[in-house]
């Protein structure tokens, strides 16, 4: 509905005579247009459902790490947490998790929150079908699920863009919409030290912090996230702001402690890319 009496004022452009008022009604579809964009595509939109990208203002930040789990970085990501004493919240994607399984698990048993990416993580998803949407958040809550023995509370859709059908959805299987409130623009190829200044840049108390998992670059190269978590995390100390899991952040809570969690198999270990 909203989409369509977006389209009203480019109708009736073509139904007025040539002059001001057919490009005065131009103008008035363009900016409705702008405005349903970003209501879709901006992290703070509200127009399609409730979306959490901000908690009340208190002395820590929602660290979370997308587009996992990485058979490089989520071992790196998790021992560079359990040094610093860290939680954090991934959003998985469900395929992934699927060929990566004992990440996932190992994630949960030291105490952060796995949470729900899509299943597949189509770019394309702000245009997906009501059905595709539904497959894409129940499959990875149930992927989730049977890994960690939680039903996930927390989704984030792919690059952070809306559909049409997924608030209803995640309505219905007991999730909320997430998305963030700093991020740094990671996968774009900055260095480490340029990823740290754009965090420290808008890291705010109750803040969501957005990273990710499995940035391109050259191989054989660490992560340019992964290099630049441990000054984040020693930075947003500084500053007095406690990074914990999304779960711990909203519930206004201390942060699970992290548990020793005994080796994986070699064979559990083999996996595959994403």
């Amino acid at each position: 509905m909203i989409v369509v009496v977006s389209q009203l004022p480019l109708l009736a452009a073509f139904a007025v005579p040539a002059g001001s008022m057919r490009w005065g009604l131009v103008s008035v579809w363009a900016v409705l247009k702008v405005f349903v964009l970003w209501q879709m595509m901006g992290p703070r939109g509200r127009l399609f459902g409730p979306v959490v990208w901000r908690t009340s203002p208190q002395p820590r930040v929602a660290l979370t790490f997308d587009d996992g789990p990485h058979p490089e970085d989520t071992p790196a990501i998790l021992e560079i947490l359990k040094s610093a004493g860290a939680n954090a919240t991934f959003f998985v994607v469900g395929e992934a998790a699927r060929c990566h399984p004992d990440l996932v698990k190992r994630a949960s048993l030291e105490g952060h929150e796995v949470a729900s990416h899509s299943d597949t993580h189509p770019w394309w998803f702000s245009m997906a079908t009501a059905e595709r949407v539904r497959r894409e958040v129940r499959e990875s809550a149930r992927t989730i699920e049977s890994l960690t023995g939680r039903r996930p509370l927390h989704f984030r859709p792919p690059v952070g863009h809306r559909s049409f059908f997924l608030g209803k959805e995640l309505a219905s299987c007991g999730m909320t919409l997430v998305t963030w409130s700093s991020r740094c623009f990671d996968t774009l190829g900055r260095s480490p030290a340029a990823i740290r200044r754009a965090i420290l840049a808008t890291a705010r108390p109750g803040g969501i912090v957005m990273l990710h998992e499995g940035v391109r670059r050259p191989p054989g190269e660490t992560s340019p996230t992964v290099a630049a978590l441990p000054g984040i995390i020693e930075a947003l100390r500084a500053r007095g702001l406690e990074p914990v899991s999304l779960e711990d952040l909203r519930a206004a809570r201390p942060a699970r402690p992290q548990a020793p969690v005994p080796p994986p198999s070699g064979a559990a270990r083999a996996g595959h890319g994403t």
